[in-house]
C-alpha cells in the first residue's frame, strides 16, 4: 500500500519505524483530544453522579463549583 515492499535492509526498517512512530503520535494526540472532549462526563458517569441515559440526552452537566478537569 505505502510502497515500502520494495525497500530492503536498512531503508525497510528505517521506513518501518518511521510508520510506527508516526502511528503512536496519532493515537496519543487523538486519545488525548477524545479524553478532553467527554472525560469529564464519563467520569461523572462512573462515580454516579450522572446516569448514562442523562448523559446521553445533555441532561448532565459540569459540577457548579469549578472546571472539570
Amino acid at each position: 500500500m505505502l510502497g515500502i515492499e520494495s525497500l530492503s535492509g536498512n531503508a525497510l526498517a528505517a521506513a518501518l519505524v518511521g510508520i510506527v512512530l508516526f502511528e503512536a503520535l496519532a493515537l496519543y494526540v487523538g486519545y488525548g483530544a477524545l479524553e478532553s472532549l467527554v472525560g469529564g462526563a464519563v467520569r461523572r458517569v462512573l462515580t454516579g453522579e450522572c446516569k448514562l441515559a442523562e448523559l446521553l440526552l445533555r441532561r448532565c452537566s459540569a459540577p457548579a463549583g469549578g472546571s472539570d478537569q
